[in-house]
């Protein structure tokens, strides 16, 4: 077997790739940061509008207070009335 001599494949890309080549200066980089960060704040807050609702929403549906005048399935202790305990 006989080898074959390699020779070198070169490519000049020269001005070319100099030209595709865009400089990022540190405006750039600040602008994407902040913008990003924008993005950010804005999808928290409408998931946090949107939990608050559903959970205004929840509470309309299954009011639990008592102190609203409606009354509630829950099990309650009793705590406010006398005791019935005769042992005296």
């Amino acid at each position: 077997m006989q080898q074959e001599s390699a020779t070198p494949l070169i490519i000049d890309l020269g001005e070319a790739a100099a030209a595709a080549t865009e400089e990022i200066s540190v405006a750039d980089v600040l602008v994407g940061a902040f913008s990003f960060t924008g993005v950010i704040i804005v999808v928290a807050v409408t998931l946090a509008f949107a939990f608050a609702g559903g959970l205004i929403w929840l509470r309309k549906l299954n009011p639990t207070n008592s102190l609203n005048g409606e009354e509630t399935a829950r099990t309650r202790l009793a705590l406010n009335q006398p005791s019935t305990d005769q042992s005296g």
